[in-house]
């Protein structure tokens, strides 16, 4: 089983690249195997976009749906990612 992870980020977005490092690190720590990870740009991927229903950047959604804007600190998303997998799981 593993988590489609999409995080939608703008380059011109001054939070995003913040962001980008967290929810990498966040991955990093899940076991092997169990999210796959895309980063795209908003932009270059608006229908996309769209069609989740993202309204600002950064944007995360995990197996097609868009998560609720927290404050993407590396514990919460850990936490709200495990809790992903374990709903999927």
């Amino acid at each position: 089983m593993s988590l489609d992870v999409e995080l939608f980020f703008s380059p011109y977005c001054p939070h995003c690249r913040a962001v980008r490092e967290r929810v990498r690190a966040a991955i990093s720590v899940l076991p092997e195997n169990t999210a796959r990870y895309q980063e795209r740009n908003v932009i270059e991927h608006l229908e996309r976009a769209v069609e989740l229903g993202v309204k600002a950047t950064p944007a995360i959604a995990v197996s097609g749906k868009l998560l609720p804007m927290i404050r993407w600190e590396k514990k919460a998303l850990r936490t709200l990612l495990n809790s992903q997998i374990k709903k999927e799981g």
